[in-house]
């Protein structure tokens, strides 16, 4: 039997949505929450990873027990710590140059989706398409 001090500390990325959530509106499976609560108490990292806004996982994590991490808006953003910090790695300006130019060439309408306020990206409507973008 292997003891728990002689395991390695690792840090588990864990997606939100389709993988610990119930269904598309974003239930949170309690039974793979409480998992995850367990390899954090055996000292190892959770952190979430989505496509949603940093600050929802970053929430998430602190109601769940976790890593005080998370990743959020494709890799656009890193929240973190005891007291709420940001690392910046996307820039949503150049999202905003690129919504303008797309919605200046195609003749459909391109709106955004109202989605919790993203600091490095731009949510859009599934309302054209994206292989004419």
């Amino acid at each position: 039997m292997i003891q728990k001090d002689l395991l390695e500390k690792k840090t588990f990325a864990v997606d939100i949505d389709g993988t610990i959530t119930l269904n598309g509106m974003g239930t949170i499976h309690l039974e793979a929450l409480s998992r995850l609560r367990s390899l954090k108490d055996d000292g190892h990292n959770v952190v979430f990873v989505t496509g949603r806004s940093s600050v929802e996982g970053y929430l998430l994590s602190i109601f769940g027990g976790l890593t005080h991490l998370s990743v959020g808006e494709n890799g656009g953003c890193i929240t973190y710590g005891d007291k709420i910090q940001h690392k910046l790695l996307g820039n949503k300006g150049e999202c905003i140059h690129a919504l303008a130019t797309i919605q200046a060439k195609l003749d459909a309408e391109i709106k955004e989706k109202p989605v919790l306020p993203r600091m490095t990206e731009v949510v859009l409507e599934r309302t054209f398409d994206i292989e004419q973008a």
